[in-house]
């Protein structure tokens, strides 16, 4: 069984949170009809800010800093292995900016089809 620590679990659940808004964000994007700037919303879903970072073998608590980056989840692995020296962990801010993106989205398309008059000329 593999021991890991209350700080690498809490990390990893980070992760795997940040990672499924991001691809849950993404999907979405590409699913959507008629979404103007369809590669733009795509590519922001994936960039996410500032998080927390831990060095795997060590017991120390995950420090936080600033950065952009995508993807929102990344390791750097020792030399040579897959054993990860460090995992990193962002917030996926791209992402809500899309979902909230996506929302305004829907609203407008329902909005035109529930009252024509209000719908723009095309």
């Amino acid at each position: 069984m593999i021991d890991l620590s209350s700080n690498q679990l809490l990390v990893l659940a980070a992760c795997a949170l940040s990672l499924a808004v991001s691809l849950t964000a993404f999907v979405s994007v590409l699913r959507i009809p008629a979404l103007s700037w369809k590669p733009f919303w795509a590519l922001l879903a994936l960039v996410g800010t500032g998080g927390a970072a831990i060095v795997w073998s060590a017991e120390a608590p995950a420090y936080w800093f600033f950065g952009v980056a995508t993807p929102t989840v990344s390791y750097a692995a020792i030399d040579g292995g897959w054993e990860p020296a460090l995992v990193r962990c962002l917030v996926p801010t791209g992402a809500i900016i899309v979902l909230v993106r996506l929302f305004i989205h829907a609203r407008t398309a329902r909005t035109a089809v529930s009252d024509p008059d209000r719908s723009p000329p095309h």
